[in-house]
């Protein structure tokens, strides 16, 4: 049969910049999509099947909101999802804030609800996990990995100190999961958490837990970022003229990808983070950039040469696009296109774009009228000059 990996099915993340430099290495700002050997729209672009991916970082940075646009953008492809909660805080709100129908998704805790003295351990998880696998669950979100407790971590009093259990325990049993995953064409979602690393004196003082086997055998490492500064905060004033704080913008960075090549900053060498809204409201006052970046992964919106190009409209620059959309009234024409188009080529849009309500605005512009009505004026007044002050009967007063 040959080398040539197979291609499997990707769940979207509802963060188009981010499906795309999975796959490409790159972001699409301005790519002529047309011209990228390999695009097609009607496939969906995100995280792979038959791979496993840690979702890693601090508190409160997002990473349960990107799982749940994942498990979200999986159930509307029609596959079952299965949640593994061991912090004990699933949040419903969150979850359908983000695009997920509670009542299909399977969730389970490290305790059985029809036997309170069972427990179940890092082991029995992992093993459940590959149960999961093969019985045909598409996503698999284990929240958390740092928070598996290995069975000798169970049964022993807290005085017994055990060092670096959960490390030894993925260490034999992380390659079989991966092995399922694989076999069985499911994804599995690793959300973690940073540590601190002790006498660091080099390099990076911090690291997701759970060992090197982790690390090796996963396919793709998210590290989110917390923002802190105030302009990272997402606003929005309430009917008392009050500021109601809604969401926060937070950094992605692609630690390892072997889907494509490292996303880097050609200047600085750097890796590139990327900006994504996190919401914990349903409010979402950036849905102009949410449908752009829906267009363009459509390719309704098309560019070259750093020029924007949607039906009759040219502008020069992506947010001088962006404001001439708005200005002109044409936002919901545009977002209700992008909508018709993902349906009928069975694309997942984000769960912003899937929630607003898109009505064609009545006072919107037509540009392709707009610029006829605008000749016809200049026509006028050309042949106004010509034929002023002659006196004839084809003289326009």
């Amino acid at each position: 049969m040959g080398a040539r990996a197979r291609s499997g099915e990707n769940i979207p993340t509802g963060h188009f910049d981010l499906d795309f430099a999975i796959h490409y290495g790159m972001l699409p700002n301005n790519i002529d999509l047309d011209s990228l050997e390999g695009y097609d729209p009607t496939v969906n672009l995100g995280l792979p099947s038959g791979r496993a991916v840690e979702i890693f970082g601090p508190p409160s940075c997002g990473k349960s909101s990107m799982a749940h646009r994942v498990v979200g953008s999986a159930q509307k492809l029609g596959h079952t999802c299965l949640w593994i909660d061991t912090e004990h805080s699933y949040a419903e709100n969150l979850a359908e804030l983000n695009g997920v129908d509670i009542d299909s998704l399977l969730y389970s805790e490290l305790f059985d609800q029809d036997d309170p003295d069972k427990n179940f351990h890092a082991e029995d998880v992992l093993d459940n996990i590959c149960k999961a696998a093969e019985s045909g669950v598409k996503v698999i979100v284990l929240d958390s990995v740092a928070n598996l407790i290995p069975k000798e971590r169970m049964e022993k009093s807290a005085q017994q100190i055990l060092i670096a259990r959960l490390a030894r325990c993925l260490a034999d049993n992380f390659s079989k999961v991966v092995h399922y995953v694989a076999k069985y064409d499911a994804i599995l979602i690793c959300i973690n958490h940073i540590r601190k690393k002790p006498g660091v004196m080099f390099g990076p003082d911090e690291d997701s837990p759970g060992g090197f086997m982790l690390k090796h055998d996963l396919s793709l490492r998210l590290r989110m970022t917390l923002r802190g500064a105030k302009d990272s905060m997402i606003f929005i004033e309430n009917e008392e003229g009050k500021q109601m704080l809604i969401g926060r913008q937070s950094g992605v960075v692609l630690e390892k990808n072997r889907m494509g090549k490292p996303l880097l900053d050609p200047e600085t060498g750097k890796k590139i983070t990327l900006d994504i809204p996190i919401y914990y409201e349903p409010y979402f006052p950036n849905i102009e950039e949410i449908v752009f970046s829906a267009a363009r992964q459509l390719k309704i919106v098309k560019v070259r040469q750093g020029v924007y190009s949607w039906d009759a409209l040219k502008i020069d620059g992506k947010n001088a696009f962006v404001q001439e959309v708005i200005t002109k009234g044409m936002l919901n024409r545009l977002g209700k296109e992008v909508q018709t188009k993902a349906k009928e080529d069975n694309v997942i849009l984000p769960p912003e774009m899937s929630k607003h309500n898109f009505k064609e605005d009545p006072k919107a512009k037509d540009v392709e009228t707009d610029e006829t009505t605008q000749n016809e004026r200049r026509s006028a007044k050309k042949r106004k000059k010509t034929t002023s002050g002659t006196g004839g009967p084809d003289s326009v007063e």
